[in-house]
C-alpha cells in the first residue's frame, strides 16, 4: 500500500512538473527585468555642428506585459539609460571664447545619463515549441540626471584648447568654456521612437528569456542652444527575463 501511494505521488509530482514546462505564459499581466548594451551616434539637424564619430551606450530597467487582447499588450518601462556621444562644430570655421582667442577643430565628447520611460505596444505570435517572435512601437520619454563633456579645439594663433577633465555642461560656472557662437549645454528633455523586433523563449512556467533589438530613434533636440541643433540614436540589443 505503502509503494503504490508513493509511486502515485511521485507520479503526480512528474506530472504537474511536465505541465508547468510545457504550459504557455498567457498572463494578462507580466513584469520583467532587461538590460540593453548598444551603440549610438548623433545626427547633426544644422549645418554648423557634426557628427563625430559613435559611442557605446547602456540601459536596465524594468518591463511590464498588460494584456490588451490575445498576443496584443501594452508595454510601459522605467529604464536608467546612458549614452556616450561625440560631436564637432563645422572645422573649416573659426570659433571665440573672447576676442584674443580664436580656436577651429572644436570636438566635444559628452557622457549623457537618463531616465527613460517607453510606452510601447507589443505584438507577439502564438507560441511554438516554447518560442515566440514580437515586435513593438512606441515612445519614449526621458529626462536629463546626468550631463559630462570633455572639450578640445586647436588654437589659431593661440595656444591649443584641451580640456581633458570633465565638467558638467548646463552649470554656470562653467560657461567659461563656452564659445561665441556655440554653446555646450543640453536639454533636460529628451523624446524619442521606439521599435523592436525579437523572439521570447519559455524557460519553465512562468519565466520567459527574452531577447531582441530595439532602435531608440531621437526626434527632439539634445542641445540648448538656439544656433544648433542634434539629435542622437541608439542601436541596443535586449536582453531579459520575464517572470
Amino acid at each position: 500500500m505503502n509503494r503504490t501511494i508513493k509511486s502515485t505521488f511521485l507520479l503526480a509530482l512528474l506530472y504537474f512538473f511536465v505541465l508547468n514546462i510545457q504550459a504557455q505564459d498567457d498572463r494578462d499581466f507580466r513584469i520583467g527585468f532587461k538590460i540593453i548594451p548598444g551603440i549610438n551616434w548623433t545626427k547633426s539637424v544644422t549645418s554648423n555642428v557634426l557628427k563625430n564619430g559613435s559611442g557605446i551606450g547602456f540601459s536596465f530597467g524594468m518591463m511590464a506585459d498588460i494584456k490588451l487582447a490575445d498576443n496584443y499588450f501594452f508595454t510601459p518601462e522605467i529604464n536608467i539609460t546612458s549614452m556616450s556621444n561625440r560631436m564637432k562644430l563645422k572645422g573649416d570655421s573659426v570659433y571665440h571664447i573672447n576676442s584674443n582667442t580664436s580656436y577651429n577643430n572644436v570636438t566635444y565628447k559628452y557622457s549623457l545619463k537618463y531616465i527613460e520611460i517607453p510606452l510601447t505596444f507589443k505584438f507577439r505570435t502564438n507560441e511554438s515549441n516554447g518560442m515566440r517572435y514580437w515586435g513593438q512601437i512606441g515612445i519614449a520619454p526621458g529626462v536629463l540626471i546626468g550631463n559630462q563633456v570633455t572639450t578640445a579645439a586647436k588654437g589659431v594663433g593661440n595656444p591649443d584648447f584641451p580640456i581633458s577633465e570633465k565638467y558638467i555642461a548646463n552649470a554656470s560656472e562653467n560657461d567659461k568654456y563656452d564659445f561665441n557662437e556655440h554653446q555646450d549645454n543640453i536639454n533636460s528633455f529628451r523624446a524619442s521612437m521606439i521599435l523592436g523586433l525579437g523572439i521570447e523563449y519559455n524557460l519553465s512556467g512562468n519565466t520567459s528569456f527574452y531577447t531582441g533589438l530595439r532602435f531608440n530613434n531621437g526626434f527632439s533636440d539634445i542641445l540648448n542652444d538656439k544656433k544648433s541643433k542634434l539629435i542622437n540614436n541608439v542601436l541596443g540589443l535586449e536582453l531579459g527575463f520575464f517572470f
